[in-house]
């Protein structure tokens, strides 16, 4: 039995230069700006196949919601 399913990896780590206003939380702050990729998975955890080219995503670093960034 396989079981799958899709998850969004992350990698890096900078702050952005600009101060920017969270919708969840409300803060506003420099957030952190970082790259992504949709995969299918196996079980949840290893990743597979790519679903998605790279994504930018700002991540707040109070609530840790992410924006997908264009």
């Amino acid at each position: 039995m396989l079981i799958i399913g899709t998850r969004l990896f992350v990698w890096g780590s900078e702050l952005t230069t600009e101060l920017m206003r969270c919708g969840a939380c409300g803060n506003a702050a420099q957030f952190i700006r970082k790259k992504g990729m949709r995969f299918i998975t196996l079980f949840f955890v290893i990743p597979t196949i790519p679903i998605s080219g790279v994504m930018h995503i700002a991540e707040c670093p109070q609530c840790k919601t992410r924006y997908k960034q264009n």
